[in-house]
């Protein structure tokens, strides 16, 4: 009995040792033991970088999980391992995020213990710069904004352009990025379509680059250009001046809002040529310049322009110039030379003289009035009160070339005779009239009359009658 009493008693104890044991083993198996984590880490990761791990001890299976974050969705946890990674990289930002938190549970089938881990991101020094684009239309004026180059940094930011095309088109602002025209004449969408510049941003630490890139729109252009020109007077209607230049996108078209005198010209409407309309406005003595306000359109645009053409001064019977009246003009000459009769408020008048004395003075024809008057005074015979003498040392108008014209001479005088009366009259002298003596001899004692009055041809003796003359003297600009 005692002995079975006695084995009964040593089962118990075992069973107490063994029941006691088994739940020390059952406790341990189950304890998770973890510790907060704290790690440095460099802003701007990329998605999926490893940030550190997650250390945790205890038996059986232990599961991570991030059960909140700050700010959210920074973190990604590896539920086996503890690794953390950087899930969203645009949150590594030191400057809106400098320190990264998250609660993390780790668990088995028993427990669960929790732990903080604690991301300080450091500060790295950054930049970066957009490739710049922009379309404008063409034909800017210099200094107009194209926009901003946007680069983001630390530190002061500094912008120059390393390289353009085309070259000086473009400037920066050192300091804010803005991007203006500096040379309005490149941007033209026929030439430079497309306008590129290599730009650099600088914050003493690093250099980044970007590309600028502006493309030019086509505008509608119109520009006509103010003509000017000359054109002889006394031309002929239809008479070709020039050509109104415009350039424009389109059809243009020509025409004339206004022009002095009027109905002076007319304009091609389709190519700008200018002609003459009215021939007899064309004159330099009463209109010496023809100015036109000249059009063109090209159906989205108007421009004006001026139009000035100066008359070439012409030698024409009945010009006051060369010292007289202009009476006749050398048709083998070119207008360049002819005769002129002497304007004065002054008669000349008296004798031809030199009675009984041949002279050789017998021309008639025109240009021979100079050689009779020279032959006259060679021979003696420019006695005083004679008008040979009157004539052949007159001084007037700055000219001392004057000579008696011969026969045809006065008649063409007398041909012209209402034209070179109103000349005369107009720049204040006395008008011709009556009979006047010609440098024509007809013998010893009788020389040629002229009537200015009828175009009767007479003569008359040498010392008989006193007569008008009329000074003359032959002009030249070649």
């Amino acid at each position: 009995m005692k002995n079975a009493l006695k084995l009964v008693r040593l089962f118990a104890l075992a069973l107490l040792v063994t029941t006691y044991g088994c739940s020390k083993d059952d406790e341990v198996n189950y304890k998770i033991t973890t510790q907060d984590v704290t790690i440095t880490f460099t802003e701007n990761p990329t998605n999926g970088d490893i940030v550190g791990t997650v250390e945790a001890e205890g038996n059986g299976t232990l599961s991570f999980s991030i059960t909140s974050q700050t700010p959210t969705g920074a973190l990604n946890i590896n539920n086996t391992t503890g690794e953390l990674t950087v899930a969203d990289a645009t949150l590594f930002d030191f400057e809106t995020n400098p320190v990264i938190t998250a609660n993390i549970t780790v668990s088995n089938s028993e427990k669960t213990e929790s732990l903080i881990a604690t991301i300080n991101l450091s500060n790295i020094n950054e930049l970066s710069i957009d490739d710049f684009s922009e379309t404008i239309g063409e034909n800017p004026t210099n200094g107009d904004v194209i926009g901003t180059v946007q680069a983001t940094g630390d530190g002061t930011l500094v912008f120059s352009i390393n390289s353009q095309t085309p070259s000086g088109a473009l400037s920066i602002n050192a300091t804010t990025g803005e991007l203006t025209v500096a040379d309005a004449t490149l941007f033209d969408f026929e030439t430079n379509p497309t306008i590129t510049a290599d730009i650099t941003v600088d914050n003493s630490v690093s250099t980044e680059t970007a590309v600028a890139t502006i493309d030019l729109t086509n505008v509608i252009e119109l520009s006509i250009e103010d003509f000017t020109g000359n054109i002889d007077e006394n031309p002929t209607n239809g008479d070709v001046i020039g050509t109104v230049q415009a350039v424009g996108d389109g059809t243009v078209a020509f025409g004339m809002t206004t022009q002095s005198p009027t109905g002076a010209l007319s304009i091609n409407t389709v190519t700008g040529e200018l002609t003459v309309a009215d021939a007899t406005l064309f004159d330099f003595e009463t209109n010496p310049t023809i100015t036109a306000n000249i059009w063109a359109d090209n159906g989205r645009f108007t421009r004006t322009a001026t139009a000035t053409i100066s008359l070439n001064n012409i030698n024409e019977v009945g010009d006051y110039s060369y010292g007289g009246v202009i009476f006749w003009i050398d048709p083998a000459s070119n207008n360049s030379a002819g005769l002129v009769c002497a304007v004065s408020n002054t008669f000349i008048s008296g004798t031809w003289g030199c009675s009984g004395t041949t002279t050789g003075a017998t021309g008639t024809a025109i240009g021979t009035g100079s050689t009779n008057t020279d032959a006259i005074v060679a021979s003696g015979c420019a006695a005083p009160g004679s008008v040979i003498e009157a004539v052949s040392n007159l001084n007037l108008n700055g000219y001392d070339d004057w000579f008696l014209p011969s026969e045809d001479e006065l008649i063409e005088i007398y041909t012209n005779i209402s034209t070179v009366n109103a000349a005369i009259t107009a720049n204040g002298g006395q008008v011709t009239y009556q009979f006047h003596w010609s440098s024509t001899e007809i013998n010893t004692t009788a020389a040629k009359l002229v009537n200015l009055t009828t175009g009767t041809v007479g003569g008359s003796g040498k010392n008989g009658n006193s007569y008008f003359a009329r000074a003359v003297r032959a002009f030249t600009d070649f």
